[in-house]
C-alpha cells in the first residue's frame, strides 16, 4: 500500500480552557493540580475578558476557533453557561465548542448546553456519582445532539472499586447508541 495524499484537518485555532480547578467531586486519583473544593469560581466578566484578551490577540489568523473547556468542573461554576452563551451570541468565529463534565449537573442544564456546544464529554467517576442520574442526563443529552453535526462521548474510567460494573456500562451505552471508551487510570 502506498500513501497518496495527506491532508491536515481543518484549520482550526484550538484553545482547551482549563476556566477553573474547583470541582464537586475529589476523585481519589484525581491529582490537586486539577481539582480542588476551595479555589474561587472566575466570574463570567473575568471569564469574558480572558477570552476577549485572547480573541483580539490571535483574530488577525482568521481561522476559526474550536474551544475546549476542560476544569475542575466547569458546570459547578455558575458563570459557565452564560460564558458559552457569549461565545455563540458574539461574532467570534466559533467552529467547535467542546466541554469536558462529570456529570453532575441537571439534566435541564446539560439539554441547554447542549443546544449551544458541539459535543459533551461525560466522564464516570462512581467514587461520588449517582449512577442512574449519570446515565439518564447521558441518554436524553445524546438523543438531542444528533452526529454527524454534534456528539456525545463517555470515558469510563477504569477505576479499581468499579471494574466490575464496566461491562454494565458498555452495554447501557451501546443499547443507546453511546459513543464510549474505556480509559486507564494511574493511582500513583
Amino acid at each position: 500500500m502506498k500513501i497518496i495524499k495527506v491532508e491536515p484537518t481543518t484549520p482550526m485555532i484550538s484553545l482547551t480552557w482549563m476556566i477553573g480547578s474547583r470541582c464537586n467531586y475529589a476523585c481519589s486519583y484525581c491529582p490537586s493540580e486539577l481539582h480542588d473544593d476551595f479555589s474561587p469560581h472566575p466570574n463570567l466578566e473575568k471569564l469574558k475578558q480572558a477570552w476577549d484578551n485572547f480573541y483580539t490577540k490571535t483574530k488577525h489568523v482568521g481561522l476559526p476557533y474550536k474551544v475546549s473547556f476542560t476544569g475542575g468542573e466547569v458546570t459547578a461554576n455558575k458563570s459557565f453557561l452564560p460564558l458559552v452563551k457569549y461565545l455563540r451570541d458574539g461574532n467570534f468565529n466559533i467552529g467547535q465548542l467542546i466541554v469536558t463534565t462529570n456529570g453532575s449537573a441537571s439534566k435541564t442544564y446539560y439539554l441547554q448546553l447542549a443546544e449551544l456546544v458541539d459535543a459533551i464529554s461525560f466522564s464516570t467517576h462512581t467514587e461520588f456519582w449517582n449512577k442512574d442520574k449519570f446515565f439518564g442526563t447521558v441518554v436524553a443529552v445524546n438523543q438531542v445532539m444528533l452526529r454527524p453535526e454534534k456528539s456525545v462521548h463517555v470515558n469510563i474510567m477504569n477505576e479499581i472499586e468499579a471494574r466490575d460494573q464496566i461491562p454494565y456500562f458498555e452495554k447501557v451505552l451501546a443499547q443507546n447508541n453511546v459513543s464510549y471508551s474505556v480509559n486507564e487510570i494511574r493511582y500513583d
